[in-house]
């Protein structure tokens, strides 16, 4: 009796197996059952990518040296493509101070004129930079995302010159972006 019983648990386990699988033979017919696709019932219609792309910093701009007396109170700031604005302490690791947005469109139309910027053309036009920090004034280094990746301009080394086309529009956009706010002033003396 006993075999009997594990005779029967095992043949209900395998016809219960078997019953699970169901037809291979596909609508249509496919009487073989070689698990063959129907691919009339199959659509070539690509469904369009909604994805948008995860915003990217496009510019910062970081203020150093004669702002770190009794601070530090220089800015750096970070614009991300989507127009996000984030204002901290140079040279801290410490997250953004002062947060705010200026239009997404008009970072979008500051990266398409900064696309092909060749720094080397820009060089010769606007000359060598100065060391401001070394009279106790600020020097800056600009970082801007162009399509050949992040590019570093200082300006002890190239002269921000507002008279150049370049250095005017990155002006324009700053005044924006300095417009969202102001670090608070700190003394760690």
């Amino acid at each position: 009796m006993r075999l009997d019983i594990r005779l029967l648990t095992v043949t209900t386990v395998v016809l219960a197996s078997l019953a699970a699988c169901g037809d291979d033979r596909v609508a249509g017919g496919n009487p073989g059952g070689t698990n063959q696709v129907d691919t009339t019932a199959v659509s070539s219609t690509a469904v369009p990518s909604t994805a948008v792309p995860a915003p990217f910093v496009a510019l910062t701009w970081a203020d150093d040296g004669g702002c770190v007396v009794m601070g530090p109170n220089c800015p750096t700031y970070r614009v991300w493509s989507d127009g996000t604005v984030e204002i901290s302490r140079t040279g801290e690791d410490s997250p953004a101070e002062v947060t705010g947005s200026i239009p997404a469109a008009q970072v979008a139309a500051w990266l398409a004129s900064v696309a092909d910027l060749d720094v080397e053309t820009l060089a010769a036009a606007v000359g060598p930079g100065t060391c401001n920090s070394c009279v106790d004034g600020a020097d800056t280094m600009l970082t801007v995302q162009t399509d050949a990746g992040d590019t570093l301009l200082d300006s002890t080394k190239l002269a921000f010159d507002p008279t150049n086309e370049f250095f005017a529009d990155v002006e324009r956009l700053m005044a924006d972006v300095r417009a969202v706010g102001d670090l608070p002033l700190v003394s760690r003396s």
